[in-house]
């Protein structure tokens, strides 16, 4: 009896000693691998674009099982697509990285026989091993869309600056905020369901769309800054912003990076600004553009955005939507 009682004893101090893990909404799971940190999955990054310069796989550690996707279309890794082009990786790029869901984001430009295209891409790290890579590529324009000189992109520091103690705000409120832009942007009336800093500007396949630069592409020739032109509602086209993900959440940067698809049904050739101005759509035909698009949010408003975009066929899926639902809104 007494073996018995001592036994029971040290189960319960075990229990008692045992660190108390609670799966929260949305979490894969209650345990939360930290086995590498951000400077771990940066260099992640670095030897995964090392290795597309190269095309040598070999020089990253991958899983045997890795998905590869480039602009939503699901193939080997190593060979096909980009691999299979690139001739160059340009040295300057935006990085953000999540430790907690294990997922850091390359934003820079590459070359295909000479030609540069925008390049972005998540990559997912377990167990130190590359299990995902999504990647959206930007080449140089078949239709009407941003592609600005790759010689005079400059990434904005802001995004690697960590914020005082008082600037930051959860993941929950920085999801928040990030997907209010999108709800902003989503059939665009003026009405604005986010909160922007007044000197906020956004950089979108190399090109300052929010500064005064004219030309057919460039919101920022018809308003500046971000939210004056959401007011005057120019994005009217985006009939929806679906399959929205937020896989990489950086709290003590402010930084949060997204995935999704905008669609433009174009029913409609000609519509109306808030300020009577007429406007006429540039494609006429039903499309969707896929991207990625990087965050900076400083005292809960939009600071800086950067995404790199590309025409896709319109309705189309990613492949990784559903098995990240728990990064999903809607």
């Amino acid at each position: 009896m007494q073996k018995l009682w001592n036994a029971a004893r040290v189960i319960v101090l075990i229990a008692i000693a045992a660190p108390a893990h609670a799966q929260a909404p949305g979490q894969p799971s209650a345990v939360i691998d930290l086995g590498c940190d951000r400077d771990c999955l940066i260099a992640f990054a670095h030897d995964y674009v090392d290795a597309l310069r190269h095309r040598d796989l070999t020089r990253v550690s991958v899983s045997r099982d890795v998905r590869f996707t480039e602009n939503n279309v699901e193939m080997p890794l190593g060979n096909d697509g980009l691999w299979g082009t690139v001739n160059a990786v340009w040295d300057e790029a935006l990085e953000v990285a999540d430790t907690q869901t294990g997922n850091v984001a390359w934003f820079g430009i590459v070359e295909e026989h000479g030609n540069p295209a925008y390049l972005a891409a998540r990559i997912k790290v377990k167990d130190h091993e590359i299990i995902e890579v999504e990647t959206i590529v930007n080449r140089l324009p078949d239709m009407p869309k941003p592609f600005g000189d790759p010689t005079a992109v400059v990434h904005d520091p802001s995004f690697t600056q960590v914020l005082s103690p008082g600037e930051q705000r959860s993941r929950e409120r920085l999801v928040a905020v990030a997907d209010g832009y999108f709800s902003t942007v989503e059939l665009n009336d003026g009405d604005i369901f986010t909160q922007f800093h007044p000197e906020c500007g956004r950089l979108e396949n190399g090109i300052l769309t929010t500064g005064g630069a004219p030309g057919p592409s460039n919101a920022g020739s018809i308003a500046e800054g971000c939210e004056p032109q959401l007011r005057l509602g120019i994005y009217r086209i985006n009939k929806r912003i679906r399959e929205r993900r937020y896989p990489i959440i950086d709290v003590e940067r402010g930084v949060i990076v997204a995935s999704g698809f905008f669609d433009h049904a174009n029913t409609f050739d000609r519509y109306t600004l808030t300020d009577g101005r007429e406007m006429q759509t540039v494609l006429k035909f039903p499309n969707s553009i896929s991207l990625l698009e990087a965050f900076k949010i400083r005292d809960g408003k939009i600071y800086r955005v950067e995404a790199v975009f590309t025409y896709v066929p319109y309705f189309m899926h990613s492949p990784f939507a559903e098995q990240n639902v728990d990064f999903q809104t809607r």
